[in-house]
């Protein structure tokens, strides 16, 4: 059923979705932090409106992406985490709707989508993605090789041994990935100014490697670096998944001063993709089009960065389910505008049918609501809960958040945590651990509300038969370091392959203006054990020794 229009086309707005990968809700100047230069993105938010309080709907990047695209839950998209459902579930996404309603469907860099160049509703797809496998696949990696720059291995930051660590990009700035994305967010621009538009640009940055290139990799001190949240727990106190993301993140051994450049270089990266937005904002006011565009800047999920010694996301707690949200379109949203309720992805695909004036009988299927539903901007509705949830079977957790309140159920070993986020937003202390009045039966409430959640919802085969969480019974987490190596050197000529660096020479060009670390502080075992090499490197041979 094709969707029907109910405002004249020239008084639809442009809509551009700017989504950043692992980017946390607390990396922006906007958001409260003085620490952090993102002079565009704060401008996005002193002309429209800022979401303090939006989350993740499944803090994992294809989940996350899923549900944004389609604006439903993983019980329905199958995609629980970085997972490709057989056969997948086939649902209208936001590019079909706009595309069939008159929009021009675009998108830019990193989408995850699974084939690689399936187009869910795009009329054109330009590809950037983190491990591409065929280089003809990826726009991004083909025009690297056009560039020149066909010997480098890791064309976004070495992943393997420094996957979390400190280093940076030998490539130049006009070469990064997220430089590529403003450059082709500016030509897109260009060529279609005069049409209705639908623009969605995926920056990889600032998920990790932290591989910002010059000049942008020295813009922070370290002293000036907020130092991530340590918390005096025993290691039988925090829950398996977190155990699990502490031994990935291979901190060890670190100094406070790698802690510190871990989080500069994260900044960086965010410092960088807001100088794109700053270009695409630029290149709107020239094209006299900024006003009649929509612009929405959101992410996936967030990021550990250090806080509890973890890295990564896919875990409940604040640093990786919150995330930013920003809106600006003066016609419809107010200036300076902040709201504090529970929002997340899911509400985007209403929001945009929405500003697009389309009614389709999809959007009554959707658990999201329009986030120009109030005037200035937010939900027509309070919404007083929201539910995060990760994984299935014996690695499936879910968590409650009401206002002030956190509750966590983890299906590994039916671990629990209650946190009450108005005075002990750090989470530092699980309220049932402490014993404390009442917390039992607000956490007993809190679960069964979860459990008809996952129910109606999710994955029912979490739930056994008299209606509680199923606990696996599972003892140990199950610990890894990153063993992520580049695909696409396998699916190049002879001619090329021989052009390659040596493995070792992308590592010691990484670390060639990195003094926070040595590199025999990393698993170097574990490194070798998965096939990594220090070949071509000053550290050649250093390997014999594990």
């Amino acid at each position: 059923m094709s969707p029907a229009r109910r405002r004249p086309e020239d008084e639809r707005p442009n809509i551009i979705l700017l989504y950043v990968d692992q980017q946390r809700a607390d990396a922006l100047a906007a958001a409260g932090n003085p620490a952090i230069s993102t002079p565009n993105l704060d401008r996005l938010a002193a002309e429209g409106v800022m979401f303090t309080h939006a989350c993740a709907t499944t803090p994992v990047c294809v989940a996350a992406r899923y549900s944004l695209l389609t604006g439903r839950r993983e019980g329905e998209t199958g995609r629980f985490a970085n997972n490709t459902p057989q056969i997948e579930p086939l649902h209208n996404t936001i590019p079909e709707l706009l595309g069939s309603a008159g929009y021009c469907t675009h998108s830019i860099g990193k989408m995850h989508f699974s084939p690689r160049r399936r187009h869910y509703g795009f009329h054109r797809r330009e590809v950037m993605q983190e491990i591409p496998t065929w280089p003809q696949d990826d726009d991004y990696l083909t025009w690297l090789i056009e560039q020149g720059y066909g010997h480098k291995r890791e064309i976004h930051g070495v992943r393997n041994l420094l996957y979390v660590q400190p280093q940076t990009s030998p490539l130049p700035q006009e070469a990064h990935g997220s430089w590529w994305c403003g450059d082709r967010m500016e030509h897109f621009l260009r060529l279609n100014h005069n049409r209705r538009f639908f623009l969605w640009t995926g920056f990889i940055g600032p998920h990790p490697p932290y591989n910002v290139p010059a000049p942008w990799e020295s813009m922070y001190d370290l002293a000036d670096m907020p130092f991530p949240i340590q918390v005096d727990r025993d290691e039988e106190t925090l829950p398996l998944k977190l155990r699990a993301l502490r031994y990935y993140a291979n901190y060890e051994n670190a100094s406070e001063d790698r802690l510190r450049r871990c989080v500069a270089l994260y900044y960086a990266a965010c410092s960088l993709i807001d100088h794109q937005v700053g270009r695409m904002m630029d290149t709107l006011e020239e094209l006299d089009i900024l006003d009649e565009t929509l612009i929405v800047f959101t992410g996936d999920h967030g990021e550990m960065l250090g806080d509890f010694n973890a890295c990564q996301k896919s875990n409940p707690y604040e640093s990786a389910v919150r995330i930013p949200l920003l809106m600006h379109w003066p016609e419809r949203i107010e200036a300076g505008h902040v709201r504090d309720e529970l929002v997340g992805c899911t509400d985007l695909f209403p929001t945009f049918m929405d500003a697009a004036g389309i009614q389709h009988p999809v959007l009554e299927e959707l658990p999201g609501g329009s986030l120009l539903g109030a005037e200035g901007g937010g939900l027509a509705e309070p919404r007083h809960e929201w539910v995060s949830c990760h994984g299935i079977g014996a690695s499936r957790w879910l968590s409650l958040r009401r206002p002030g309140i956190k509750y966590n159920y983890y299906c590994d070993n039916g671990w629990e945590e209650l946190y009450d986020l108005a005075a002990d937003p750090r989470e530092e202390h699980n309220l049932l651990l402490e014993e404390a009045g009442g917390v039992r039966a607000t956490a007993d409430k809190m679960q069964a509300r979860l459990v008809k959640w996952e129910i109606e919802n999710g994955f029912p085969e979490s739930v056994i038969e008299d209606g509680e969480f199923r606990n696996f019974g599972v003892q140990e987490p199950k610990l890894r370091r990153n063993d992520q190596f580049p695909n696409w050197v396998k699916h190049i000529p002879d001619d090329m392959k021989r052009q390659l660096e040596a493995p070792g020479k992308g590592i010691e060009e990484a670390l060639a203006r990195e003094d926070t670390l040595d590199i025999e502080e990393l698993d170097l075992a574990a490194f070798k054990e998965s096939g990594g090499s220090l070949d071509g490197s000053r550290w050649e041979g250093l390997l014999d020794n594990y």
